[in-house]
């Protein structure tokens, strides 16, 4: 089974919100982890907070992600985290 870790500038509302969108319907929390199951693969992820970051007066909420694939092909996962990572993306300019 594959783990990742990733250090991420979300609130927790943030990232659950953009998990939301990316997978309707198939977020479940239990036990202090959210569970996701596409049907091709699942992963369960384990937020932890970190202190936020700085940038001259500018405040970002920042976490560790762990996330843990449970079944599915290395492909199925793959597309997994394109699908989450394409919902956890903001527009810039």
């Amino acid at each position: 089974m594959i783990t990742l870790e990733r250090e991420m500038s979300a609130s927790r509302g943030e990232f659950l919100h953009g998990l939301g969108l990316a997978f309707p319907g198939r977020v479940e929390e239990s036990g202090g982890l959210l569970r996701v199951d596409d049907g091709a693969a699942a992963m369960e992820i384990a937020l932890t907070p970190l202190p936020d970051r700085t940038i001259a007066l500018l405040r970002l909420p920042n976490m560790k992600v762990r996330i843990r694939f449970t079944t599915g092909s290395r492909e199925q996962q793959e597309a997994m985290l394109a699908r989450m990572d394409r919902a956890m993306q903001r527009g810039g300019g």
